[in-house]
Parts: structure tokens; C-alpha cells; sequence
């Protein structure tokens, strides 16, 4: 899969955003010719992801997201939006190829104004019967997280699974392990919350490695509900690695991920396919990181020398 990054635009300035960087720096929009030229390039993979900035700004997204609903190439579309604006583009977000993830923020980071609306677009696209199509978000960024506007919304909504990350911070200097560990209780605190109201969460990129994780902890997470077993190895760290999702951007380039966004770029226009650009990354990014120890610790886990583990994201490990 690969997400086409539509706008720097954005709408919040979320105190954590791993897109800060690429959001401050590009005020473009892309250009319609170059989104289907993005569509093109990807469309083998079958699948796509629509981003941003939020991608419910971008001037042509009813245009892009009628062109991908007729488009037998793509047997699903992902929009990953904070929700605000989801009610101007109800029709086009319901379409049965859809669906969408709603980084549902707290309040206190949007204003109450536009978490309400967010949720009121989540009550629209639920009420047009996507169900599972649609899923809720929370990204972990700060110790002792007020987590209970999330979870009060899963609640209200019967949702059975949610998204959850824990943000790669602006600043590395702490290192992945140390940043992990410092930011274990919030995510714990987290779980605990989703098993009390029967929620499975479903981890994101940058996860966390199983060494992070005291036995104990590891027997509470086994106990929690899980949307499927490759789920519940994510997040008990079994399973700490992960591949190039391509972004491809405005100006025609692409980096491995929003993550390695300032480590190398380039142009969709030199590569055949979107397997070749994916393997490109591997061999310039994945290949020479993985083998950088996140601590000593490292050089002798049976994980690590066996490639089930990272140690936390390649980003740290430049």
C-alpha cells in the first residue's frame, strides 16, 4: 500500500504531529494530473491511502474520491482525516470501496467546537451503515494522557477495535528504548481502558518492542481482546518490525514513510512500479539500519539478530 499525501493543509496543529515538519514547509495542494499520475503508479497494489496535512481540504478530494470509487483497479481507499470536515463530504466518504480513520483528538488540543464536530461526522458516517469501515485513532504523546474523551466516544459508539500509536517525538535525542519506557504507563493505562469497555486495540507503526514489557505486563496484555492474532503479536512486540509504506507528495516525490520524511527522497517518475520504489528504500534505508543496536542489550536478542525486531522506528537509527 501506498498513501498519496494530497495538501500540506491543515486545519489543527496538534501538539505531537509527526507531519509537522512536512506541514509548515508546503502549502501546495497537488495538482489534479498528478494524483491520477500517483494513482497510476500505485495502482497494483490495489489499495491506497488518501493523507494529508487533512486530506478533506485538498480542493479536488469529491473529484479524486469519485474517480477512485470507479476505478476497478483499486479495491480500497483509506482517508485518514481528524473528522472535522467529514459532513461537507458524507456521500463520497460512505461509497462501499471507503473507509475512513479518525484521529480523534482530544479537546483540549482541537477546542470542543471541532471535537464535536468530528464526532458528529463519526454518528453520519456510522448511521450510512460503514460499521467496521470506520475506525477511531488515538496517538500516545505524552505521559499521564487524558485518554477519557477517546474512549467515552468508543463507548458511545459501540466500537469493537481502535487504532492506537505511540508518536515518534520531534526530538530523538532520548533514544527509542528510553522514549518507550517513559511513555510505557500511559500506554498501559491506555489498555487497561479499552479491556474495561471491551475494545481491541489495534497497534500502528513504531511498535513497541517486547523487552519494553515486564512478564506481568505481557500476561495482562494476553488477556486482552485482540481483533486477530497477527494483532495480538503487535502488541505484545513479538513482532517489532515493519516495511516501506510509500508517501508519495505533492511534488511528485516519495519518501519510505512519514517517519524517514527528511532522510531520503525520490521521484516516482525514475522507478517502473511501486514494488521497485519499495525496494529502493529497503536497500537505501532498512538495509543499513537494522543492524544499529537501539542499546547494547540488543546485540544479543535473539529477536534482533533474527529480524523480529527494530528496536523502535529506523527513524532513530540515521
Amino acid at each position: 500500500m501506498a498513501n498519496i499525501v494530497l495538501s500540506g493543509k491543515c486545519n489543527l496543529r496538534c501538539p505531537y504531529c509527526f507531519a509537522e515538519d512536512f506541514t509548515a514547509s508546503q502549502s501546495k495542494d497537488m495538482d489534479l494530473d498528478d494524483v491520477i499520475r500517483a494513482m497510476d503508479f500505485i495502482a497494483d497494489s490495489g489499495s491506497v491511502g488518501l493523507i494529508g496535512g487533512e486530506p478533506l481540504l485538498y480542493k479536488n478530494i469529491d473529484t479524486v474520491l469519485s474517480v477512485l470509487n470507479r476505478d476497478y483497479r483499486f479495491r480500497s481507499v483509506m482517508v485518514f482525516t481528524n473528522g472535522v470536515f467529514i459532513k461537507e463530504h458524507i456521500d463520497l466518504l460512505s461509497s462501499p470501496k471507503v473507509s475512513v480513520l479518525v484521529n480523534l483528538n482530544s479537546s483540549k488540543n482541537t477546542g470542543k467546537a471541532s471535537f464535536d464536530r468530528s464526532v458528529e461526522g463519526i454518528k453520519m458516517l456510522l448511521d450510512r451503515g460503514m460499521g467496521r469501515r470506520v475506525t477511531l485513532g488515538i496517538n500516545i504523546y505524552e505521559e499521564n494522557q487524558d485518554i477519557f474523551e477517546f474512549t467515552d466516544t468508543l463507548r458511545a459508539f459501540s466500537f469493537d477495535r481502535a487504532r492506537i500509536s505511540v508518536t515518534i517525538p520531534q526530538d530523538k535525542s532520548e533514544g527509542a528504548i528510553k522514549y518507550f519506557e517513559r511513555m510505557k504507563p500511559t500506554l498501559l493505562k491506555v489498555y487497561r481502558e479499552l479491556k474495561s469497555i471491551g475494545v481491541a486495540p489495534c497497534y500502528d507503526c513504531n511498535t513497541v518492542p517486547h523487552c519494553i514489557f515486564t512478564e506481568e505486563e505481557r500476561e495482562f496484555i494476553r488477556t486482552m481482546p485482540y481483533d486477530s492474532p497477527m494483532e495480538r503479536e503487535l502488541l505484545l512486540g513479538n513482532n517489532a518490525v515493519c516495511s516501506p509504506i510509500i508517501d508519495i507528495y505533492p511534488d511528485g516525490t516519495a519518501t519510505r514513510c512519514f517517519g524517514c520524511y527528511d532522510d531520503l527522497k525520490a521521484d516516482i517518475k525514475d522507478f517502473r512500479s511501486l514494488s521497485d520504489l519499495s525496494n529502493f528504500f529497503f536497500k537505501e534505508i532498512d538495509a543499513k539500519r537494522v543492524h544499529t543496536l537501539s542499546r547494547p542489550e540488543c546485540k544479543d536478542c535473539y529477536d534482533f539478530k533474527t529480524f523480529k525486531c527494530y528496536g523502535g522506528c529506523l527513524c532513530y537509527k540515521k
